[in-house]
């Protein structure tokens, strides 16, 4: 290869890279950090810059960035690589057009196009990214062939450019996103030894890199150099005792987060252990890690120990022995391989030297080891701890139920380890609607990625679907039960997959949209639920034999004959499917969603009526119809209320001069004097009074006075965002109005009528709430 020039780096002589747009987003990264809008910009914004292209246009007050979407492939290209940065890594490819120069066997040479390459003093990254605009299956066979078969090749020509000094451990990557891996390409993968990362796996090392910064990289490489050695640890040794607790060795010694950073794994929960295991860990938490590092170096300690389990018995020379206690006093050689301790209490404490300079690495640490206990052990070790000390948030154990509570004689823990398990795999489940649909312990959640475990776990608890428990110690199966529990989770997931797949397709974009859409929330996803199990038991009363004999093929023929009208009803207008969405937040709202389902599906199956539902119909419609009557004449009030409370700034009472000043019309002033005039004189009111709501359109949508009102009344629905004059709602309203002003039998409300007016009194509520009467000039 060629020599360096001056100022280049190893990679970029040995990538030769293209200036593209990856150089100018990082040279406008680099411009903006000190010069755009006169302040620094958060580290985070590497990732928007990395993310998207930037187009930057000069105003007369300013700078207006425009944002465009990168396409999906050059995305996921800029996020791994962003986490490389993070992750400290020395070197790093700058462009997408990097080639390697290979010589091959038959001393030809080519050429290798890479798409993120980095460096550092230990190992080397070289990653292929694949992505599709979609979840779809989509084989890998000849892009693993083809990297596979480089792979020596790209090795050779890295070592032989950086020099025989320079022995890294390469470490070779697929990172996809929205592909499912078939389990052959995992083999062909796997038997090349290259390693899979999916957009599962991702956010957890961007999030922990944004929390960890470089220290994350210990955490990656103990997950992907999982027992390989670390040449710089051989023979490090600290003195410690030795002794037994419950029938474990364990050691006591003192040690440095230089050293046990390097051997360290936390076993997330975000991060599924590869081999099964329980995982137990929360993500750490960036504010924690702070607060730690600033105690660490206003010369704070840690007089309490970490503890940590070796994977594998250590080295122990033993000097002194007490026969008196079994314990023995000696030399501890720590480990020298990647993933070799794992973290059990303590993770804050370890990683809080993260963020601080080098000689904070050399303190002390006070450490318990325990040697070769099961990660089962290890997980009831974590809850125990910080159980007692109530630190251990519920989300969190709840999912951790399905592992520790597999199997359980107590019914109860028996049912919710079948529920939390069947979440954790459909959540896993690339097929699944609900996969990578909760949000994990630590990681932020999104509009899309919503659903929590322990309330998906409620509802499925509360229906039945995985059995109840009976006499209080007697397990009753249920509709989803097989004959053992690694039966009845295969047969769930099937059936639940199969059931909420008719849901997403009915609505797609609903469901695709999370939150926003209303229909994969918690608060649907436990109703679904619920309404499957009562479409069972609707089901078994015409069949001979309950549906837990019948094929999970069967069963889905049932529920997908019964479920149309719901289906149905999805696909109908918006507004009525949101009506019908909208509950309150909290544990009623998966009840309300329910018996509103239930409503639905009454209209082809009018015996269908799940416990309680007459009470609630009844209840349901007289509760909603008065507060929509109070709701109506609210609305009247405070329109009217503003528009003469304007009027009365503007021109004074005198002579009743807001009203023959303000109200412009000839036609609206007689009707409301000819009104008045039907009332006794004593107990007239002022003229405003006589008026009809849409008389109030009228006063306010004249351009004379619309200026005036714009800010309180323009209030776009049903899509009519960009109008002049946003005042449908106000035709809206008068026609609702009319339904108790003018009462009839068989005249009532519609489904979509409440919600609308709940959001056009919120919303006049807030703006004369914030607004500036004082500001109205007086033109009397």
């Amino acid at each position: 290869m060629a020599k360096l020039k001056d100022g280049e780096s190893k990679s970029e002589a040995l990538l030769y890279p293209l200036l593209d747009k990856a150089v100018a987003l990082r040279k406008e990264y680099r411009r903006r950090n000190t010069k755009f809008d006169q302040k620094r910009i958060k580290s985070s914004e590497i990732d928007e810059h990395l993310a998207a292209d930037w187009t930057i246009h000069k105003k007369q007050k300013g700078i207006a960035v425009v944002r465009r979407e990168k396409k999906i492939d050059e995305r996921l290209e800029n996020l791994w690589w962003v986490l490389l940065y993070k992750m400290g890594y020395a070197e790093l490819n700058s462009g997408r057009k990097f080639r390697i120069k290979l010589k091959r066997r038959n001393n030809q040479e080519t050429e290798k196009q890479i798409d993120v390459f980095a460096s550092d003093d230990e190992t080397v990254i070289v990653a292929e990214c694949k992505s599709s605009d979609r979840l779809k299956r989509r084989s890998l066979q000849k892009d693993i062939e083809v990297f596979g078969a480089l792979k020596g090749d790209i090795a050779a020509s890295i070592k032989a450019f950086y020099g025989k000094d320079y022995k890294p451990k390469i470490l070779w990557f697929f990172v996809t996103e929205n592909i499912i891996w078939s389990d052959e390409d995992i083999a062909r993968a796997n038997a090349h030894k290259i390693k899979q990362v999916t957009e599962i796996e991702l956010p957890y090392y961007t999030q922990l890199a944004d929390h960890l910064g470089k220290a994350a990289r210990f955490q990656f490489l103990a997950e992907f150099l999982k027992d390989q050695s670390i040449p710089e640890m051989t023979d490090t040794k600290v003195p410690a005792t030795r002794g037994k607790l419950g029938g474990k060795y364990f050691y006591s010694f003192v040690t440095t987060p230089r050293h046990l950073l390097k051997i360290a794994f936390v076993n997330h929960r975000t991060l599924d252990d590869p081999e099964g295991h329980p995982t137990y860990q929360r993500l750490i938490q960036k504010s924690r890690l702070k607060a730690i590092g600033k105690f660490i170096s206003d010369g704070g300690f840690f007089p309490n120990n970490l503890l940590i389990n070796f994977v594998k018995a250590p080295r122990f020379d033993i000097l002194q022995k007490d026969t008196l206690t079994d314990v023995h006093f000696g030399n501890l050689y720590l480990p020298n391989t990647y993933k070799s301790a794992w973290v059990i209490d303590g993770q804050h404490r370890l990683y809080g030297y993260a963020g601080l300079s080098d000689e904070y690495l050399d303190q002390k640490l006070v450490v318990v080891a325990f040697e070769g206990i099961s990660k089962e052990e290890e997980a009831n070790m974590f809850v125990t701890i910080n159980h007692e000390q109530k630190s251990v948030p519920k989300n969190l154990l709840d999912d951790l139920e399905g592992q520790l509570k597999w199997g359980s004689d107590n019914p109860s823990e028996r049912i919710g380890a079948l529920a939390a398990r069947v979440i954790h795999q459909m959540n896993r489940e690339l097929s699944s609607p609900l996969y990578g649909r909760f949000s994990a312990e630590g990681i932020r959640g999104t509009p899309r990625v919503c659903l929590t475990v322990p309330q998906v776990k409620l509802g499925l608890k509360r229906s039945g679907l995985l059995g109840q428990v009976a006499l209080r110690t007697h397990y009753e199966p249920g509709a989803l039960c097989g004959p053992t529990d690694n039966a009845t989770l295969l047969r769930a997931i099937k059936i639940l997959n199969g059931y909420f797949r008719q849901i997403q397709e009915a609505a797609v974009s609903r469901w695709e949209s999370g939150r926003p859409g209303k229909l994969c929330t918690n608060e649907s996803v436990q109703a679904l639920t619920l309404l499957l199990a009562e479409l069972i038991k609707y089901i078994e009363k015409d069949t001979t034999k309950p549906l837990r004999s019948h094929t999970e093929q069967q069963v889905l023929a049932l529920i997908s004959e019964h479920i149309t009208p719901l289906l149905d009803f999805l696909q109908s207008g918006d507004s009525e499917v949101d009506a019908l969405l909208s509950v309150q937040f909290g544990s009623g709202g998966p009840r309300e969603l329910l018996l509103r389902f239930a409503k639905v599906m009454r209209r082809s199956y009018p015996t269908f009526e799940p416990d309680g539902y007459d009470n609630w119909a009844q209840s349901q419609s007289e509760e909603s119809r008065r507060t929509a009557d109070e709701q109506v004449q609210k609305i009247n009030m405070i329109v009217q209320k503003h528009i003469f409370s304007v009027f009365r700034r503007m021109y004074g009472d005198e002579k009743n001069a807001y009203w023959e000043r303000g109200v412009l019309s000839k036609e609206i002033k007689s009707r409301a004097y000819t009104k008045s005039q039907d009332v006794d004189i004593d107990a007239r009111l002022p003229l405003e009074t006589y008026l009809d709501f849409i008389e109030f359109k009228s006063i306010v949508e004249h351009k004379e006075r619309w200026p005036l009102f714009k800010d309180v009344f323009d209030i776009p629905v049903d899509g009519e965002k960009g109008q002049a004059k946003n005042l449908k709602w106000m035709d809206r309203f008068n026609e609702i109005r009319r339904i108790p002003a003018h009462a009839a039998e068989g005249r009532n409300y519609k489904a979509e009528d409440f919600p609308f007016l709940e959001s056009v009194i919120d919303t006049l509520k807030s703006r004369i709430d914030d607004f500036d009467y004082d500001s109205i000039t007086s033109q009397q």
